[in-house]
């Protein structure tokens, strides 16, 4: 069965602070400075809402991801009452109208049980993962034109749980979930990500370093050595997903955020090969929320359970060189949706008076 945001909507609706680490890349370690030279304490920004819009379309607010565009479009995942597992994505322009509707029921003839993660495509439409049945799942990709029309529904050769999907711009397929056995109630499932073609076919799976493989700094290679095993009760455990969101680059590769700690992003090939691992050490106690690729540049929000504070870091997307680091307060909203390298503006959303959405874009003060 897909597993996605929706499942668990009704508790996170709007929920997403953000707060932010230091990124080191996987491709260079840093020089070491001299125990003799103090560090000079970090500078960092603060961001100031520069505008609101009211989304007078979006009452009643209730949703649970949004994306962008590279054109500035907005994309909502809503939550309706009467199909909570079928809610549908709106699409907002620049200035704060809704243009379209993505609907999962209209395409009728499927008789769909759920649709979840979603991923702009470049002719101002969507694509969406989608399934039919539960024990044994028919996955499908549904394509929607730029009107909100539905265009096709390609079903993809693969059983699983699907947790992560993205479009290439070529036009195949990331999909990342857990594969397991439903007649067996002590499987907690493997780990299973994989690129498919256009037409379906899976064209390549990838693997990926487990989580106590990977120290905070350093490369690949010192990353296996001189680090805790895990326990026995460790390995019992369900396994960490493989990764929990995805955009496309301006490089046409697919950046994928995966939450450990540290945070890691890769860079994936259409063909399915990684191509750099980018490592993101995050402050103590900050987990990875969101991520936004604009550019050559890349936003990673975090949030502080202990401190209750959202931060934003900008990274150098090709080499994983931090570029700054940025502290939003509470009024600019939960749910970091967009980030513009050009003009270096953060996009919020949040629900405001009234129950209407409230679109907040904020820059560097």
């Amino acid at each position: 069965m897909i597993r996605s945001l929706s499942a668990v909507a009704l508790a996170l609706f709007l929920f997403a602070g953000l707060s932010v680490p230091q990124t080191k890349s996987s491709l260079a370690t840093p020089a070491k400075v001299p125990d003799s030279t103090p560090q000079a304490p970090e500078t960092i920004l603060k961001l100031r809402a520069s505008s609101t819009t009211n989304l007078q379309s979006e009452m009643g607010g209730v949703f649970s991801s949004a994306k962008c565009d590279a054109d500035g479009n907005l994309y909502i995942r809503k939550f309706a009452m009467d199909r909570p597992l079928l809610g549908p994505v709106a699409k907002i322009d620049s200035d704060g109208k809704r243009v379209a509707l993505f609907e999962p029921a209209a395409f009728s003839q499927l008789a769909l049980d759920r649709s979840d993660s979603f991923s702009p495509a470049s002719d101002g439409g969507i694509y969406r993962i989608a399934q039919i049945g539960v024990s044994n799942p028919q996955i499908y990709v549904l394509h929607f034109s730029s009107d909100g029309a539905p265009s096709s529904a390609t079903r993809l050769d693969a059983d699983l749980e699907v947790y992560t999907f993205a479009a290439f711009a070529d036009g195949n397929f990331l999909v990342s979930g857990t594969k397991r056995d439903l007649n067996n109630k002590n499987d907690r499932g493997r780990n299973f990500t994989a690129v498919f073609s256009a037409d379906g076919r899976e064209l390549a799976q990838i693997s990926f370093e487990k989580p106590h493989e990977v120290e905070a700094v350093g490369t690949k290679a010192e990353a296996k050595g001189g680090q805790k095993q895990p326990s026995k009760e460790a390995d019992k455990a369900a396994p960490m997903l493989d990764l929990a969101d995805a955009e496309v680059g301006s490089d046409g590769y697919l950046y994928v955020l995966r939450s450990s700690s540290p945070a890691l992003v890769y860079a994936i090939s259409s063909s399915g090969r990684i191509m750099k691992t980018l490592k993101v050490a995050a402050p103590a106690g900050a987990a990875p929320v969101a991520f936004h690729v604009s550019g050559n540049r890349m936003a990673v929000s975090y949030w502080s359970e202990k401190s209750q504070s959202q931060m934003v870091v900008v990274e150098d997307a090709q080499t994983g060189e931090k570029i700054a680091t940025y502290e939003g307060p509470d009024e600019l909203g939960n749910l970091f949706t967009c980030y513009s390298a050009n003009e270096g503006v953060f996009t919020f959303l949040k629900l405001g008076e009234g129950n209407e959405l409230e679109l907040i874009r904020a820059e560097a003060q």
